[in-house]
């Protein structure tokens, strides 16, 4: 029993190999959103059993992306997200990779004065808006990070990708989908 339990945790917890890569845009709300954003965002996610794990954001209307990997909330200073007071301490943490893609832009945009940038998501989820927080390491309290904006927006659609993988956000991509589902 033991040890068929363990396999289905190991079978649930495994690699991403069983993720179904997605990817929704959304239309800014909040003026922090409207302000960073323009056009609003999208997410590329990989939708795996346990959730929906951020792998990159996107500019949806410029050639902007920034690569994501998992956020420690070590990082942010003592007590993580839930010492801060205004955020929601239950949210997915993410660091945007500012040596990869357009990162040190999203960093310098989102996070005057840092360099470092993580963002927190709320549930990404079909048909639901989404709340982002960026947050930045702050230069005035070393081993502290500060909010430097919350972005809310509404969805706005879910876009069917190419079988070869995801666009290049770099190239006019839009012409090659079959449209928004």
């Amino acid at each position: 029993m033991f040890l068929a339990s363990t396999a289905l945790l190991s079978a649930l917890a495994g690699p991403s190999a069983a993720a179904e890569r997605r990817m929704f845009s959304y239309d800014p709300i909040s003026a922090d959103a409207k302000r960073l954003t323009g056009a609003g965002l999208t997410v590329l996610f990989d939708q795996g059993l346990l959730g929906a794990k951020p792998v990159k954001v996107l500019a949806t209307g410029v050639p902007a992306q920034a690569l994501l990997r998992k956020g420690g909330e070590k990082d942010l200073g003592k007590g993580g997200l839930a010492a801060m007071s205004g955020v929601d301490a239950n949210a997915a943490l993410y660091e945007v990779d500012g040596k990869a893609e357009q990162g040190k832009v999203y960093v310098r945009a989102f996070c005057p004065g840092s360099k470092r940038l993580w963002l927190s998501f709320s549930r990404i989820a079909v048909r639901q808006d989404l709340r982002i927080q960026a947050f930045g390491d702050d230069p005035a309290a070393p081993g502290q990070a500060r909010l430097c904006g919350t972005l809310d927006f509404s969805y706005r659609g879910e876009w069917r990708l190419p079988s070869g993988g995801p666009p290049d956000p770099t190239e006019d991509w839009t012409d090659s989908l079959t449209g928004v589902r």
